[in-house]
């Protein structure tokens, strides 16, 4: 979205390369993940089978009517232009970002019209001080969403969009949602964050218990001897 080799109204993959892409990856039952953000490039993702559409920041209405009726998924990030958006080395890739996330609104607009499934995501791989405005990230969800609707897109749709991955899936069990046998991994709120979001902006104060996996990092409900 932001390097300075592909412009944005530059579609890159042809409809012969994403569709070998998918059937390789349908032999090993599982799909394709795509980060695009040019409508026309979208819809030829979606002609060659593709299941996820990550950033998708120039999404029409009419991709989204089509995302739905197909059962694709839009990976969101709440990138806005604000304290929190990213610094670049060059103009040219300035422009690109902002050129990009002006238009989100609409973007969330046609997908909730539509129906689109919609995961949370935070374009934070490989850096650590973007991951750990994680939960900054999903408070500012609540520019379109509900409290409910964020924390359930984070959790239990993000869980159902990994879950398509089908035998490839590294989880054993159900994931995100909370019954027995299913993965644990569990996060305890002082306070309700379906009332206030905000507060998974500062899990350092508001996450007593954090579990992973079965295994406790965190927990401020047991009392030191």
């Amino acid at each position: 979205m932001t390097t300075l080799y592909d412009p944005l109204d530059v579609a890159e993959y042809t409809l012969a390369e994403l569709s070998a892409i998918v059937e390789v990856a349908e032999t090993w039952n599982t799909y394709v993940a795509i980060h695009v953000n040019t409508d026309a490039a979208i819809q030829t993702a979606l002609d060659a089978g593709v299941k996820s559409i990550e950033h998708g920041f120039f999404i029409t209405e009419e991709t989204a009517k089509r995302m739905a009726a197909e059962g694709a998924w839009w990976s969101m990030q709440p990138f806005m232009l604000d304290e929190d958006a990213p610094t670049f080395e060059s103009d040219f890739a300035t422009a690109k970002f902002e050129s990009c996330v002006v238009g989100l609104n609409s973007v969330v607009a046609y997908t909730k019209k539509n129906g689109v499934k919609t995961a949370f995501g935070t374009d934070s791989l490989f850096s650590p001080e973007t991951s750990e405005k994680q939960g900054k990230l999903l408070a500012k969800m609540q520019k379109w969403y509900t409290p409910c609707e964020a924390l359930k897109m984070a959790t239990h749709d993000n869980a159902q969009l990994l879950k398509l991955c089908g035998p490839r899936d590294p989880y054993v069990g159900d994931l995100g949602v909370v019954r027995e046998g299913a993965w644990a991994d569990l996060i305890v709120v002082d306070g309700n964050p379906l009332e206030n979001l905000d507060l998974v902006a500062d899990p350092e104060e508001s996450f007593i218990v954090i579990m992973k996996g079965g295994e406790l990092y965190k927990n401020r409900l047991v009392s030191a001897p």
